[in-house]
């Protein structure tokens, strides 16, 4: 019987040896697994950021093109916000005429809510020109936030995914009673957009 007893704590003493390099194991496994993903994410994260930085640079010169080629006084995208679930709407790509302020300035993470005809007007139509921002525009709030930027002259094209789906939309106008020459404008406002529309980052 002693010798059993030698016997069965050996045995014990070896079986939780083998469960316990089994686990340590098995946890340097998962901790190389999980060391994996992360390197791979970051790796993603990085090659994203790289790439929506090269689309925003791209972006920016299409702005800076269509500013000058229509010598206008802004060209900025709206777009709503966050990614799949819109809830507010802002301006974060904008080129202006030297001396015009920012549209952006004052056209930030404004709620859906507060703009709600406007923004279905944003979502649903096409191609949208207004040569006078006083008289036109119905909704209160968009009103008074383009009167606040001088905002007179108007010609607003929708932006949209690969699937059809409204992602933003490309502003291009005129303050301070300017004219804009919409029929001269329109193609290359159109081309502009079509350009601009599948490279476009969305906003979280």
């Amino acid at each position: 019987m002693e010798h059993l007893g030698v016997i069965l704590s050996a045995l014990f003493a070896a079986v939780a040896t083998v469960i316990t390099a089994w686990f340590t194991y098995n946890q340097k496994n998962k901790e190389k697994k999980t060391d994996a993903k992360i390197e791979k994410m970051k790796q993603d994260s990085d090659q994203l950021l790289a790439r929506n930085n090269r689309q925003i640079a791209f972006i920016y010169g299409e702005l800076g093109s269509l500013l000058n080629r229509l010598d206008v006084d802004r060209c900025f995208i709206i777009q709503p916000h966050p990614e799949h679930k819109h809830m507010f709407l802002s301006v974060f790509l904008e080129v202006d005429k030297k001396g015009r302020s920012m549209v952006k300035d004052i056209f930030s993470h404004i709620p859906m809510s507060e703009m709600g005809s406007f923004a279905k007007e944003l979502a649903t139509k096409p191609f949208i020109y207004l040569d006078d921002v006083d008289a036109q525009v119905t909704d209160k709030r968009t009103r008074s936030l383009m009167l606040m930027a001088g905002s007179t002259h108007i010609a607003i094209k929708q932006l949209c995914d690969a699937n059809g789906s409204w992602i933003g939309s490309l502003v291009v106008e005129n303050i301070e009673k300017h004219p804009l020459d919409i029929e001269a404008a329109i193609t290359d406002i159109k081309n502009a957009a079509n350009t601009i529309q599948f490279i476009l980052p969305p906003v979280n």
